[in-house]
């Protein structure tokens, strides 16, 4: 009888250490998760009105482990903002991330399947909902890719032509461009050998006066006609 008391004590003792031992690894893995649940996100590089849609998606992952949360969770999220290039997350122990944006340059706004949208330097086409602040920007008219246009701005910026004094870029389907200048003046430019005629475009307007020209047509190989403003 006596070791039956014995036994029923010894299995009491344990139930007993068992349940503290449980709380106090439940103790333990509480302070652990506060500990290391992310609470401040900070995102440099943007204004606050830029920056305050991202905020409210990112505020999901508040309270989540920062070990278990991974950097492609985040980028998965920002990657939907199309005007973001340049995208650093960085983890700093124990509560807190910080990323780190660059805004893409805007190079022109169009109209696409009934809305708005801009073209940025990154190569991406930036619904107009997604940015609040957009300097003036030319129009490009037209069924193009955006890699098309992105070559001719290359084309355009190596032989220094002032892209910022284009108003409007007209895309044609033989795979040619029109642009068209604040000053009225209008370059049309061939399908082909376009940088050749960029070229020939860049000498005449150093070289002579084309004050009383409105358009330069350039679309012939080996031919330049020009068209006077009072014609």
């Amino acid at each position: 009888m006596l070791q039956s008391i014995s036994k029923y004590r010894l299995y009491l003792y344990l139930l007993f250490f068992i349940f503290l031992s449980s709380l106090f690894n439940f103790q333990l893995l509480k302070n652990y998760h506060d500990q290391f649940s992310l609470k401040i996100i900070n995102i440099n590089g943007l204004s606050i009105s830029e920056k305050k849609a991202i905020e409210i998606d990112l505020k999901n992952f508040k309270n989540i482990n920062i070990f278990e949360l991974s950097e492609d969770q985040v980028l998965e999220t920002l990657n939907k903002y199309k005007f973001l290039e340049n995208i650093y997350v960085n983890k700093i122990i124990p509560s807190t991330i910080n990323i780190n944006l660059s805004k893409t340059v805007i190079l022109g706004k169009t109209f696409l399947d009934g809305e708005n949208f801009f073209i940025g330097k990154n190569g991406k086409f930036i619904n107009s909902n997604q940015l609040i602040e957009v300097n003036k920007v030319p129009e490009i008219f037209g069924d193009f890719k955006i890699d098309e246009f992105l070559n001719l701005q290359k084309i355009l910026n190596i032989h220094g032509l002032e892209v910022n004094k284009i108003e409007k870029y007209y895309y044609f389907k033989n795979k040619r461009w029109d642009l068209l200048f604040s000053d009225g003046l209008m370059l049309m430019l061939p399908s082909k050998d376009v940088e050749q005629s960029v070229k020939i475009f860049k000498e005449m307007s150093i070289s002579n006066n084309l004050i009383n020209t409105k358009i330069i047509d350039l679309r012939v190989n080996n031919q330049i006609i020009l068209t006077n403003k009072n014609e």
